[in-house]
């Protein structure tokens, strides 16, 4: 459960990151700025894009792993519930040979 909400969180940050970068990073200097408005602008845009990549890698990562479980649990499920036709066909066989020699006999 609390891969689910994790994922689901940070999905949730990577769009509010994505919908948010204007306000986050602020806008790009102008042409004739100075070299130290540049580099805080810079630094600014490689934090953002570093929490964004993170954030969007860690909901993958969750998802990716969300599946596998999924997965594991549908094959389980498919064993079981196979191992329980088989058993059933060979008792319905069973009782259809007893059947049989009964009304032989």
């Amino acid at each position: 459960m609390w891969l689910k909400i994790f994922t689901s969180a940070m999905l949730l940050i990577t769009v509010i990151l994505m919908v948010g970068r204007p306000i986050l990073v602020g806008p790009l200097p102008h042409r004739p700025a100075k070299r130290s408005e540049l580099l805080v602008y810079s630094e600014r845009a490689l934090a953002f894009t570093g929490m964004l990549i993170v954030s969007l890698s860690s909901a993958g990562v969750g998802s990716i792993v969300l599946v596998r479980r999924a997965n594991a649990e549908y094959r389980r499920l498919s064993m079981e519930n196979m191992q329980v036709m088989l058993e059933g066909a060979i008792e319905d066989h069973k009782k259809k040979i007893e059947d049989t020699n009964e009304s032989a006999s």
